[in-house]
């Protein structure tokens, strides 16, 4: 086994300016992958980022993970190894990994009417919806018309839901179902669930605890001061509208936090984030920790169950979806086929290449809502480790 060379000292470089600035990078990378770590420096040096941190899970080991910048504006207190981060969409990997744990067990049924579950969600064209339909997007209720401060109510939300009409006939079409994804697919969750937990309490129980990660929905308010503010990049901010703008601030209150919102408000970190994806397709550390998905249930959540080119209702551009992940063949072709993961406004990301026993995550507090998917800070380093690993 490799040991691992720590980083010790802060890396300071000089910004365009020649403004010496200290970068506060710290980590640990295994030999052969000290690439990343120029790659990473490079958006602190051209201000693409405040605070971030990023990680790469490899044949079940920590290749390396990397931390860094400022905690928040004040840049009084560093981005470390403590810190937690809010990532958005990214927690809907999470939600997606809960479902799947409920069909392995048995209490869950992909194919199998909402209504087995969650009979009073049967009225006003809803009657024929599926598991599978929520889990890949195809329900039709992509968005809510609820005042923000109703997020933070999971009855309120759910009984909205239920009562909901259907933007299309589900099972019909697909479109990102940006926040109510969490909503229903967490009601699943909690109905079939023999302890009837919440979603949050059955993912500490189930997931993160016997993993050993650090994710949370529904953050424990003794770890509020470890949760780095989000802000929005100048051009994002530009970008976006008032309400986007709001929703995006609510997201800091520690009410938000501490709410269970499943397809927005995780918080983590890279490396549990990594974790995770890696958790799906390989034992953990020499073997500890066995998969926690058989072959046949990663298979079927990693499956596409949308058409070939369907275009998402809401983006107007072709999406690919399995029950919960993105299907990522087309947006990191480097690594071939079976790639698959979720993305979080703003920039976040979390994904397993099973083919190369690889998963990687970046987290971050600066958000850059101006791209869909491979944000730029990312970008080269996918690549450079698309490239290594081939090899």
């Amino acid at each position: 086994m490799l040991s691992s060379v720590c980083i010790l000292l802060c890396i300071a470089s000089s910004v365009i300016s020649d403004e010496t600035t200290d970068y506060n990078i710290h980590g640990t990378i295994t030999p052969g992958w000290n690439f990343v770590l120029d790659l990473f420096k490079d958006n602190f040096i051209h201000d693409r980022d405040l605070g971030a941190s990023v990680a790469v899970y490899h044949q079940g080991r920590l290749a390396f993970e990397l931390w860094g910048g400022w905690f928040d504006q004040s840049k009084t207190q560093p981005y470390d190894n403590n810190t937690l981060q809010l990532v958005f969409s990214s927690t809907k990997g999470l939600v997606a990994v809960a479902v799947a744990i409920g069909v392995q067990r048995g209490y869950l049924d992909y194919s199998a009417l909402v209504t087995r579950y969650w009979p009073k969600y049967g009225q006003n064209g809803k009657e024929n919806t599926t598991v599978a339909d929520i889990l890949s997007h195809r329900a039709g209720l992509p968005d809510t018309s609820s005042p923000l401060e109703q997020y933070l109510n999971w009855t309120a939300m759910t009984k909205e839901l239920e009562e909901q009409t259907p933007t299309w006939p589900p099972g019909s079409a697909h479109g990102y179902h940006a926040l109510t994804y969490g909503w229903l697919a967490g009601e699943l969750v909690r109905r079939a669930d023999p302890k009837k937990r919440s979603l949050g309490q059955f993912i500490q129980e189930e997931i993160s605890n016997p993993l050993s990660l650090e994710f949370y929905i529904g953050l424990p308010i003794e770890l509020e001061h470890r949760v780095s503010p989000i802000e929005l990049s100048e051009k994002s901010r530009e970008s976006l509208n008032e309400s986007n703008i709001a929703l995006i601030s609510m997201f800091n209150k520690p009410s938000a936090h501490q709410a269970e919102i499943p397809a927005g408000n995780g918080i983590t970190n890279a490396r549990s984030l990594a974790r995770l994806y890696s958790s799906l397709i390989s034992d953990l550390d020499n073997g500890k920790y066995k998969p926690i998905l058989n072959d046949n249930i990663l298979k079927l959540v990693t499956k596409s169950n949308t058409p070939t080119n369907e275009i998402d209702q809401v983006y107007q551009v072709p999406t690919t979806f399995g029950m919960g992940f993105v299907l990522f063949d087309d947006i990191f072709p480097e690594f071939g086929s079976g790639t698959f993961g979720h993305t979080g406004a703003g920039g976040s990301i979390g994904f397993a290449v099973p083919s190369k026993n690889l998963s990687f995550a970046f987290v971050m507090n600066r958000l850059d809502t101006t791209t869909l998917y491979v944000d730029i800070r990312i970008k080269s380093m996918v690549a450079k480790i698309a490239e290594w690993i081939g090899k």
